[in-house]
């Protein structure tokens, strides 16, 4: 069975990546639809109508769109992607979600700007039993399987503390970080932001406390993306550490030995590197996606994951605006 698949959003991620010679595998979700032997790319739509058209071109698609309504009212697909702009995600989902024969989306992150929008759209999705998933990559990636079981086995011990670095805005990429630390580690109950760009808009840059439910904490620095861009974790435990380096590309695997400089002393050496393939991650998104629609189950990635990385980073925004740490309970502000 072949199901009819619409992408909204004709940028980097939608299409263009994949004309990039340095990137390896299916890393679009134009390409990912392509590539899946269960789905058929039927329709692209951007507000930008040149860069459809060149999207449209690029997969040989010949249906193409600058509204998405429009699309939605004459192609009828059962899946869409939806990689608009960050702070359209809620209204072009709201849009989707009410049009007839959607039975699943895949939108990037974040889910909505707005928490209570976010709320609302995960209630529309359940209402109308519309599988629901957000691109939080690392979830869909095989090496990062690796990663989250060598922790969960108790690979470096007892989780202490837990560390990261970031660019590019607390909602945009520092929800990307608070759904990795939640999948690998647990759900985080308390979290205090404190301001680093303060005229970034609806989206800052910030500094994050945080404190997982489990007991450990740790400290999420944002970074000033002119020059550089940065995404990295380290996980130490009671007896080892992992740190995840070149925006999780490259995983490094650290025991416990003698201290070569200094005797009766105990220290963290480096014994491993694993090369983590993010590649295929939206290949691999796409086809747990047509898994869901055709045996039922949750996606890898779920609109309520989306809701809880949204709710934590929105959280952090909260507190450093208001200057005081913010409790979550249970997930739930």
């Amino acid at each position: 069975m072949t199901h009819r698949a619409a992408l909204i959003g004709c940028g980097r991620i939608g299409t263009e990546f994949a004309d990039d010679p340095r990137i390896k595998g299916v890393y679009t979700h134009a390409g990912a639809y392509m590539a899946c032997p269960r789905t058929e790319l039927v329709a692209v739509c951007d507000i930008d109508a040149p860069k459809a058209s060149r999207c449209g071109r690029r997969w040989g698609v010949a249906a193409v769109y600058a509204d998405a309504a429009r699309l939605m009212e004459e192609q009828r697909p059962e899946i869409v992607s939806i990689c608009s702009p960050d702070a359209t995600h809620g209204d072009v989902l709201g849009t989707v979600l009410q049009a007839t024969g959607v039975r699943a989306v895949l939108t990037e992150k974040p889910l909505a700007i707005d928490l209570y929008d976010a709320h609302k759209l995960i209630r529309m999705a359940e209402e109308r039993d519309i599988v629901l998933a957000v691109n939080y990559s690392r979830r869909y990636s095989d090496g990062h399987r690796r990663v989250k079981e060598m922790i969960e086995s108790g690979r470096i011990g007892n989780v202490q503390k837990v560390a990261g670095l970031y660019t590019n805005g607390i909602l945009h990429n520092g929800s990307h970080w608070f759904d990795l630390a939640r999948w690998l580690i647990g759900d985080m109950d308390r979290v205090q932001g404190f301001g680093v760009e303060r005229h970034a808009g609806v989206d800052p840059t910030l500094d994050v406390w945080l404190r997982f439910e489990t007991g450990p904490t740790g400290f999420l620095q944002g970074c000033r993306a002119q020059q550089f861009t940065i995404f990295e974790m380290d996980v130490v435990g009671s007896y080892g550490r992992m740190r995840l380096v070149e925006s999780g590309h490259r995983v490094e695997l650290f025991d416990v030995g003698d201290n070569p400089y200094y005797s009766g002393y105990r220290s963290l050496r480096k014994v491993e590197e694993l090369c983590v393939d993010l590649h295929d991650t939206l290949l691999n998104a796409v086809e747990d996606l047509v898994n869901c629609l055709e045996g039922g189950g949750q996606p890898r990635c779920s609109g309520a994951d989306g809701l809880a990385a949204l709710r934590l980073a929105s959280a952090a925004a909260t507190s450093a605006l208001e200057g005081v740490p913010v409790e979550l309970n249970g997930g739930e502000r």
